[in-house]
């Protein structure tokens, strides 16, 4: 499970697999430097979900190019980016304050956690089955808007406690203002999760099992 066959048949670690644990491992150390009352610490915060967020992007790569897919990466890798996004989106919707745009957000979160628990039940039932849920392109646009909305939030979040060292107060930084930038990039995520998910639903995106060779041209170049 945790490794792949190597010319001599032997069973190794695999880089892809390592990229994926480490991700899964980095969101509980996220979630406690976030909601750290030093603004040194949550700034670690944005550095360790800016890694896994990178670490995303090459397990992946790293998997198909050396032939080294597993069953484990197939289901783990998926999983580990949910528990990302969804350990950022609740931990930005209990930590920060957004008056009037608090319930629009609050169903943003909900919504996008649905969907993620929705689709991790229905790979689950089609690896029991013998099938797998093929990851469409729509569903890594959806992972990379995610990701690319929660670092920037994170981002400004720290923008805003330098500068509040600094006595400085930006409008775009405080209050409804900043609240409003959540809740529409929260929207957005929403609408690609939701969107996503249908698409998923539709099509029942199942595949069979293939070599590695059937998917060598498949790399995310």
């Amino acid at each position: 499970m945790l490794g792949a066959r190597s010319p001599r048949g032997d069973v190794m670690i695999t880089a892809a697999n390592g990229l994926t644990l480490l991700r899964l491992a980095i969101v509980p150390f996220f979630w406690v430097a976030f909601f750290a009352d030093t603004m040194s610490v949550q700034i670690v915060a944005t550095a360790l979900f800016i890694i896994a967020a990178v670490s995303d992007l090459w397990d992946g790569k790293l998997a198909r190019r050396y032939c080294h897919e597993t069953p484990f990466g197939g289901f783990m890798d998926p999983l580990a980016d949910k528990a990302l996004v969804l350990s950022a989106f609740w931990a930005i919707l209990i930590r920060e304050e957004f008056d009037i745009c608090y319930i629009p957000t609050v169903i943003s979160v909900v919504l996008i956690t649905l969907r993620e628990i929705g689709l991790t039940v229905m790979r689950i039932r089609a690896i029991s089955g013998g099938s797998t849920v093929v990851t469409s392109i729509w569903g890594k646009i959806k992972t990379t808007i995610q990701l690319t909305a929660l670092i920037l939030l994170l981002l400004l979040f720290n923008l805003r406690d330098v500068l509040d060292t600094h006595s400085i107060e930006p409008r775009l930084l405080r209050g409804n203002s900043l609240a409003l930038t959540v809740a529409v990039l929260f929207a957005l995520c929403a609408f690609s999760s939701v969107a996503t998910g249908l698409l998923y639903l539709r099509h029942g995106r199942l595949g069979a099992a293939r070599s590695c060779a059937d998917r060598s041209g498949q790399a995310d170049d």
